[in-house]
């Protein structure tokens, strides 16, 4: 991965804090009108699916509760969920995650592993961390705009 790509994905995941970061536990947790999920599920995919595609696929351990998983994974939404997530806390994980992303990478902790490939869901085949640092930068990217889109309907 390349120091311009770091410096995106932290500029990514930023922008989501900062669009997010004033809102109401109500306001996250909300699920509007025309909408399938909430941003705390936004939040939530994004700090699993980071995990899953960039930690466990190289065989490193995952900073997220094994517990929160399955309730982010690609096709879940709040309607399945026993009892609302603490939203502030994923939102306050949002910046730590990404900064331990960058320490890892500069201490070379993604130096040398070996990569499990995968093909996402939309039929894409991951096959390199290359490949799935970029592919994560376009999901963060997509869940971003998802996010703003769920701010304007919550505001």
């Amino acid at each position: 991965m390349s120091q311009f790509a770091v410096t995106m994905h932290r500029q990514v995941r930023s922008s989501i804090h900062a669009a997010i970061g004033e809102l109401s536990a109500k306001q996250l947790q909300e699920v509007p009108a025309g909408f399938d999920n909430n941003i705390t599920w936004n939040v939530g995919h994004l700090l699993v699916v980071q995990q899953r595609i960039l930690y466990a696929r190289c065989g490193l351990p995952v900073s997220v509760d094994e517990q929160m998983v399955p309730l982010y994974l690609p096709g879940t939404s709040p309607a399945d969920w026993e009892s609302e997530p603490d939203a502030q806390a994923l939102v306050a994980g949002l910046l730590p995650q990404q900064a331990q992303l960058e320490e890892d990478y500069g201490a070379g902790r993604f130096d040398d592993v070996e990569f499990e490939s995968f093909t996402t869901g939309s039929g894409m085949q991951i096959g390199s961390l290359e490949h799935a640092f970029t592919f994560n930068l376009y999901h963060e990217s997509q869940h971003y705009g998802f996010v703003q889109a769920l701010v304007n309907a919550v505001s």
